[in-house]
């Protein structure tokens, strides 16, 4: 069985909601209503037998406009759940919590996991540019989450950042992994596996650079607020590895956090030059040089997202 954890859907009338999606996207050709059809089409020529569906969008919340966010986030989510509701088997999804406002965001939470059978949470590495994932604001919702037992996916968006990051697309080639590096340090180290032991947090697109700078990750400069030794919280974070990651990429996370702490991805409908399915020849090539066992590649394969999203 294989399992696609990193797959973005948007339905067309999110996007008539936003007029600028139209224009030219990072993969040079903007984004396109979700189809059914075709999406199961890719699944089915590759082998993949479910795919988690997920809204990764961090302009939801630019400019903090509280009506504007939770509209968005609301049409996303509705539009997921009919999805999954056509084809329960090979479908699920993840909510997208807007984070303008701390009520909004644990009255999607819960309508999305009671009402609409969200599978688990979406959340951008960012919000609206300005804020961070660990503010205090937000811990009451990150309790919520913890409660309801739900995994949360995040997903690098754009950061502010100097004129130098535009040229040769390095926004999304370096910032982007970078933003993942910055907030998964800084929920890390703000103690929030001291206050929620079990939750489920996965990193996208192998976390960035995070699991290279453990070391650096450990120095007590700047007083991190978790206990103990900051490596020991590290390594209960997940790991997907949507592409474009070679083998030896993998390889590193493996052995640095365990297999059971890695899923597989495959960043649907997203490529290079426009091709909707490049990434995953590329992954699945990747995975297959890898060293492990048959049992070991099932765990990333399926095994991990059955455990982590409770899809058995």
């Amino acid at each position: 069985m294989i399992i696609d954890i990193h797959s973005h859907a948007y339905s067309a009338d999110y996007l008539a909601m936003l007029p600028e999606a139209s224009r030219v996207d990072c993969r040079g050709i903007g984004f396109l209503p979700f189809s059914h059809e075709e999406y199961l089409g890719h699944l089915d020529a590759y082998g993949i037998d479910i795919g988690v569906l997920s809204n990764p969008a961090g302009g939801i919340e630019v400019g903090f406009d509280r009506g504007r966010a939770l509209a968005l986030a609301m049409v996303s989510n509705d539009a997921y759940s009919d999805y999954c509701h056509r084809d329960p088997s090979r479908l699920k999804w993840l909510a997208r919590i807007p984070l303008v406002h701390p009520d909004d965001a644990l009255s999607e939470l819960s309508r999305c996991s009671e009402e609409l059978g969200a599978h688990g949470v979406m959340l951008p590495t960012n919000i609206g540019g300005e804020k961070s994932l660990d503010d205090p604001e937000y811990r009451p919702f990150w309790a919520e989450v913890a409660r309801r037992d739900l995994p949360v996916l995040l997903h690098p968006v754009n950061a502010p950042c100097h004129s130098r990051w535009q040229k040769y697309s390095l926004l999304q080639k370096i910032n982007w992994p970078a933003d993942s590096t910055l907030a998964l340090s800084r929920l890390v180290l703000s103690g929030i596996f001291d206050r929620h032991p079990g939750l489920k947090l996965i990193g996208a697109h192998l976390g960035g650079m995070l699991l290279m700078y453990l070391d650096r990750l450990n120095w007590q400069e700047g007083n991190p607020e978790c206990s103990g030794t900051p490596e020991d919280h590290f390594r209960k974070l997940y790991f997907d590895c949507a592409g474009p990651v070679r083998a030896a990429a993998i390889r590193f996370v493996c052995d640095t956090v365990g297999t059971d702490h890695v899923l597989f991805g495959g960043d649907y409908p997203h490529g290079r030059e426009g091709r909707y399915d490049q990434f995953y020849p590329m992954t699945f090539q990747a995975i297959e040089e890898l060293e492990l066992s048959r049992e070991e590649k099932e765990k990333i394969f399926s095994g991990n997202a059955l455990r982590t999203f409770r899809l058995q």
